[in-house]
């Protein structure tokens, strides 16, 4: 035997695995975009719960689930008691962590869902497996939690035909109240819905760029209203400085007559 014959034996044994490789990854990315994936979101009594579905098995993402606390070791537990408490530095003061807030706007609200709806057109109907929300209109001013509890009506009444169009509900729990004996409102919603791996792709980035256009609007907004606000604070500044200016001429006046 040659070492041509041998090359060429080499050649086709590495030609069969290498197809074979990527015959199996070829196969294995396709199981995956064809595998159900899904999501299951709730927020019911203040409390938010997300959870991932895959092959119709529910794994829980958020909050995580507390582990065991291990039983320490007397050696350990001997060791934290010698530790003495750090002391903190005098003078130091502990300030308070700023909560960032979405001051989202309704109509800005209502435009973004919209905006994610109609992102989801090309893709067809999609399949929601569960869907609740209870809502309950509340707050100090009975005139503006009748307004609000309307204007909600009117919001959901909009977008069922879009919802409708979009979506096929297996289960759905809508209903919203009014309660003039509170000033907080009540918000359960849960929303569960299965799709193919390369569907929730293409669903994910959709609805990314329907939303960029709001967000970026939104941030222009509050930028217009900071500078408005920061032109309004110095022009009362002014105002001020310029009152001053007038009592004391008016005073120097007063004490030279």
């Amino acid at each position: 035997m040659t070492f041509v014959h041998i090359l060429l034996i080499i050649l086709k044994v590495l030609g069969y695995t290498v197809l074979g490789v990527l015959g199996l990854v070829l196969l294995l990315l396709l199981f995956l975009l064809l595998m159900p994936i899904g999501a299951d979101v709730e927020y019911i009594g203040g409390s938010l719960k997300v959870s991932a579905k895959v092959c119709g098995i529910l794994i829980q993402l958020f909050p995580r689930k507390e582990k065991k606390e291990k039983k320490p070791k007397e050696k350990k537990a001997r060791r934290k008691k010698e530790k003495k408490p750090g002391k903190k530095a005098e003078g130091a003061e502990e300030k308070p962590e700023k909560k960032k807030s979405l001051d989202f706007s309704k109509e800005e609200i209502f435009e973004l869902v919209k905006k994610v709806l109609a992102s989801l057109k090309k893709f067809g109907r999609l399949t929601v497996d569960r869907f609740l929300l209870h809502y309950t209109a509340a707050g100090n001013d009975p005139c503006d939690t009748a307004n609000t509890f309307g204007y909600v009506n009117a919001a959901l009444c909009a977008l069922e035909p879009v919802c409708s169009r979009q979506f096929k509900v297996r289960e759905y729990d809508v209903w919203t109240d009014c309660d003039f004996t509170t000033n907080k409102m009540k918000l359960d919603a849960a929303v569960c819905i299965t799709l193919r791996l390369w569907q929730f792709l293409r669903v994910g980035v959709a609805a990314a760029f329907g939303a960029l256009g709001v967000i970026l609007r939104h941030k222009r907004r509050v930028k217009k209203e900071k500078k408005l606000a920061a032109k309004s604070a110095a022009a009362g500044i002014n105002t001020e400085k310029e009152n001053e200016n007038i009592q004391g001429t008016e005073e120097r006046n007063d004490n030279n007559g």
